[in-house]
């Protein structure tokens, strides 16, 4: 069995110290990649048979991006939460916010041009090139769904990213300049997060009513930014309120019934909620869900032995394959189709690339520059 810090959440352990890293994380980041590469590697996998993946597994993906933003709100929350109590410097939250962008930005970078030398020089997956040159300006400063519904189909997995990065941006920018208005930290801290919540919560609401849910609503910017507020919310109350962590357990139980609740909503005999209801509040229903089981997740300190290096190696490696996973399952249809291979040689090419790029995306860029990364006092 193997042991991970007595005290999970104080202070959190960097990402890049492998022996000292915290469990619960790690498992949560298993179980939200494995949804994504469920949702879309099984949709095309089964579209080249001609067949459908399953309802409640093709929304997968949803429920896994949406662990992921819950799962980082609540760690760069502790993270902040610890900078606004130690009354750091402006300097200290640059800090922060640059060691956020080395461990995001480099490997974001480093595949975005690498994609582009198989669709330049061998033909199309999913765009044609003349699309993917005009939209990288977008993609250069990461403002491809910033107020908008993605410019390009090209390299679409990177909108979750750009919501992570503005959150980054904006949300210590609106605490400082609160803070600078001489107003109580705690007053700017709980501020700052209610105009997470109530922002996207009022843009959702200004959208037509037939527009494209999952082009639209869930993928622009500022629609997204509550979902990460919910991870920053589980933070404040596992730190401030010792009822959170004393009944971790029945939380967990709890938000773990709603987001199942959510999956399972249409197999009810009696509707939950309406159609355009349910386009408007899922994020923050499942949000809450997900929030719930965070004090839970950071109790965890142990792994049985037969997974605890499987769910480690995949975390480890998990934004590595959320990055490269989709295009190159895309570069293997498009290789069945202008080419001619065969359909399980391009699951086998899927997969094989899919890992092989993640460990190389680890080893040769995201390593080395969490190595780099300044230190937060």
């Amino acid at each position: 069995m193997q042991k991970y810090p007595p005290k999970a959440s104080a202070p959190l352990t960097s990402f890049e110290n492998l022996r000292e890293r915290i469990a619960g994380p790690d498992l949560v980041r298993s179980v939200a990649i494995l949804e994504v590469l469920i949702c879309h590697d099984g949709s095309l996998f089964l579209d080249w048979w001609h067949r459908t993946l399953p309802f409640h597994l093709a929304v997968l993906g949803f429920y896994g991006v949406m662990l992921f933003f819950v799962l980082s709100g609540f760690l760069i929350g502790t993270i902040m939460l610890d900078l606004l109590e130690r009354g750091t410097s402006m300097k200290g939250w640059g800090i922060f916010l640059a060691r956020r962008w080395m461990r995001t930005l480099p490997a974001y970078y480093a595949w975005l041009f690498f994609l582009l030398i198989p669709l330049a020089y061998f033909g199309p997956y999913g765009v044609v090139w003349n699309e993917a040159r005009h939209a990288l300006p977008w993609f250069l400063t990461l403002t491809q769904n910033l107020g908008w519904p993605m410019v390009s189909n090209w390299y679409g997995v990177t909108w979750s990213l750009c919501v992570e990065e503005w959150f980054y941006i904006i949300f210590p920018a609106l605490l400082l300049t609160l803070l600078a208005c001489r107003v109580k930290p705690a007053l700017a801290f709980g501020s700052t997060l209610a105009a997470f919540f109530i922002v996207p919560l009022c843009w959702r609401l200004s959208l037509p009513t037939d527009v494209n849910w999952d082009e639209v609503t869930s993928k622009i910017v500022p629609c997204r930014f509550d979902s990460i507020a919910w991870g920053i919310t589980a933070a404040c109350l596992t730190r401030y309120e010792k009822f959170v962590s004393r009944l971790h357990i029945p939380l967990a139980l709890v938000g773990t019934g709603i987001v199942l609740m959510a999956w399972l909503a249409d197999l009810l005999p009696v509707p939950l909620w309406t159609d355009h209801f349910q386009a408007i509040a899922i994020f923050d229903v499942v949000g809450f869900g997900y929030a719930l089981c965070m004090p839970a997740m950071m109790r965890l300190r142990t792994q049985p032995p037969l997974i605890g290096p499987a769910v480690r190696s995949i975390s480890t490696h998990s934004y590595g394959l959320y990055l490269c996973h989709l295009p190159l399952v895309m570069m293997a249809g498009d290789l069945q189709t202008r080419y001619g291979l065969g359909r399980r040689q391009a699951v086998i090419f899927t997969i094989l690339t899919t890992i092989g790029g993640a460990i190389l995306s680890w080893h040769l860029v995201e390593r080395p520059c969490l190595k780099l990364r300044p230190r937060q006092g």
